[in-house]
C-alpha cells in the first residue's frame, strides 16, 4: 500500500502537528502488524524548515522552495523519526528526482529495495527532491512535480495493491471550499475516464503544488492499474486501517459517481 500525506494534512495551528505524525504512525504500525506492506510517500520539508527557521529567528525570504525543502527534509524525517520510534519502526529515505523514472537501473533499485524495506521493521519515506534541474521545475509548473504524481508513480513502480491519498479537507467536494456549510463530499468518483472537476474546484492546494485534479487524476490512474484508491481525510478515525481492511474512506474512485446527499 502506497500512502500519501500532504503539507496541510501533517499541519495544526499552521504549523507541523506532532499528535498529526504520532496517529498516523500509530496506525501504519498497526497495518504492519496486520501484515500490510507500507510505503509513505510523504510532503511537508518547506514547511518544517519555515518552522524550524521560525524557531530560530532566521530570515529566510532569501531562499527558494528547493533550499527550503534541503533544509527541512532533517526536520520532516525528525518529526517522523519520533513517531515511529514507539512502535520499533525505522524511517528508510528515499528524495527522488524525474531522472529516476529515465533510468532503468535506478527505477529497478527503487522497486527490489523499497518492497523490501515495507516487508521488514522499516518504513520507506519518499518525497521529490526539490533541488532540481530546470527541466524539473517545469514539470512541477506543469502538475507533474507534486508529490501526488510521485505517490502515483512510486505505486505503479512497486505495484501496489492500494493507493490512499490524506488530505486536511477529508476528500473531494463538489465546492472550493470543503469548510462550506453547503458543500458536499464525493463519496465516490468514476476513475474510468477521469473525473474532471470545474474550473473553480481544482485550483492547487493552499498548502501545496499538487490539488483536488491532481488528487483525482492520480488516484484514477491507479485505479485503472487494479488498485483500491482513496482520497481521505487525515482526521477521519483509523482512516489507515479502515481502507487496508476495505471499507470506504473519503472519497473513493470506482466506475460511478455518487455525491453525498
Amino acid at each position: 500500500m502506497v500512502i500519501k500525506v500532504g503539507t496541510g494534512a501533517l499541519r495544526a495551528n499552521g504549523h507541523p502537528s506532532d499528535s498529526i505524525f504520532f496517529s498516523l504512525a500509530s496506525q501504519i504500525a498497526r497495518a504492519k502488524q496486520a501484515g500490510y506492506e507500507i510505503v509513505l510517500v510523504s510532503s511537508g520539508a518547506v514547511d518544517a524548515a519555515i518552522a524550524w527557521l521560525t524557531l530560530l529567528g532566521k530570515n529566510f525570504s532569501m531562499l527558494d522552495t528547493g533550499e527550503l525543502s534541503s533544509i527541512g527534509t532533517s526536520e520532516l524525517l525528525g518529526h517522523w523519526k519520533q513517531a515511529f520510534l514507539p512502535h520499533g519502526l525505522v524511517v528508510a529515505t528515499g528524495w527522488l528526482t524525474h531522472s529516476v523514472w529515465n533510468h532503468r537501473n535506478q527505477r529497478a533499485n527503487l522497486k527490489k529495495s523499497g518492497g523490501k524495506l515495507s516487508r521488514l521493521y522499516t518504513v520507506p519515506v519518499i518525497n521529490e527532491n526539490d533541488l532540481l534541474s530546470r527541466s524539473e521545475l517545469k514539470k512541477m509548473k506543469r502538475g507533474e512535480g507534486d508529490n501526488d504524481y510521485l505517490a502515483r508513480r512510486v505505486a505503479v513502480l512497486l505495484e501496489a495493491d492500494a493507493f490512499l491519498i490524506l488530505t486536511e479537507s477529508g476528500g473531494i467536494y463538489d465546492n472550493a471550499n470543503p469548510s462550506d456549510p453547503a458543500a458536499k463530499r464525493y463519496l465516490e468518483l468514476d476513475g474510468c475516464t477521469t473525473f474532471r472537476l470545474g474550473a473553480k474546484n481544482g485550483g492547487k492546494s493552499k498548502t501545496g503544488t499538487g490539488g483536488p485534479q491532481s488528487k483525482i487524476n492520480q488516484a484514477s490512474i491507479c485505479y485503472r492499474r487494479g488498485m483500491r484508491a482513496s482520497i481521505a481525510g487525515v482526521h477521519e478515525k483509523d482512516v489507515i486501517m479502515r481502507f487496508a481492511n476495505g471499507e470506504l474512506v473519503g472519497t473513493t474512485i470506482t466506475n460511478r459517481t455518487i455525491l453525498q446527499k
